[in-house]
């Protein structure tokens, strides 16, 4: 489940109520989370200016450090908020995301996922514990990157080879020219068509995208849902 900072902001109750009831129903759901919203209100209050470059946020010293604060602090309120409904769940803020600095001429302290590290993510599901995972990364030296939630979602998806997958989002889903969501698509037979319409385009482009080059590498019987 990629949970984007809107919805750990937003819904946070909903969340919790929704992840306890996959849990009690047997299934095992892995959380991997944003921060987005948080990290543009807590730089805004120190006068930092947000930067971005191909939609990856400029990650300097002084941002990198507010990046590891607010990754912590919105991952260990979605824990507490689950532990206090009485739903098991662990803090996973590094040693799962292994990474290289992507370009630090660039984007300063922005990593790449070279490697997931699944030992604690097993380890807590053998625990009857939801892994809650932030999206920092930590490279072979020691120093914490900034990971798009995006891109660390797909490595993760990538590694532990679920049979769902589901984007946890505001709009609920693909909203198509008018505006209406659309029910399912099946992108084996969909994708070219879907690709050339004037009203898919920046994020929910890239997101389909992303969903298309994710299920390519899934077995044949994973899904993905967009949903609230």
């Amino acid at each position: 489940v990629k949970v984007g900072g809107a919805i750990l902001q937003d819904d946070l109750d909903a969340l919790v109520s929704s992840l306890g009831f996959l849990q009690q129903v047997g299934l095992t759901p892995i959380v991997i989370h944003g921060a987005g919203p948080q990290l543009d209100a807590e730089l805004a209050l120190q006068g930092i200016r947000k930067r971005t470059l191909n939609g990856l946020r400029i990650t300097t010293k002084k941002v990198l450090k507010t990046v590891r604060k607010v990754c912590l602090q919105e991952n260990l309120r979605l824990v507490e908020a689950l532990q206090v409904q009485g739903i098991r769940a662990v803090s996973l803020n590094t040693g799962v995301l292994e990474a290289k600095v992507l370009d630090a001429g660039k984007y300063g302290f922005v990593g790449k996922v070279t490697k997931v590290h699944t030992e604690a993510v097993y380890s807590a599901i053998k625990a009857g514990t939801i892994p809650v995972i932030s999206s920092l990364g930590e490279t072979s030296d020691g120093q914490i990157v900034n990971i798009n939630a995006d891109w660390a979602a797909n490595e993760v998806v990538k590694t532990l080879q679920p049979y769902k997958i589901i984007f946890l989002t505001h709009t609920g889903g693909l909203l198509d020219g008018d505006g209406q969501i659309i029910d399912s698509i099946n992108l084996t037979t969909d994708y070219a068509q879907l690709m050339a319409q004037p009203w898919l385009h920046s994020g929910m482009k890239v997101k389909i995208e992303q969903i298309a080059g994710l299920l390519a590498v899934l077995p044949s019987d994973s899904s993905v849902s967009i949903t609230k």
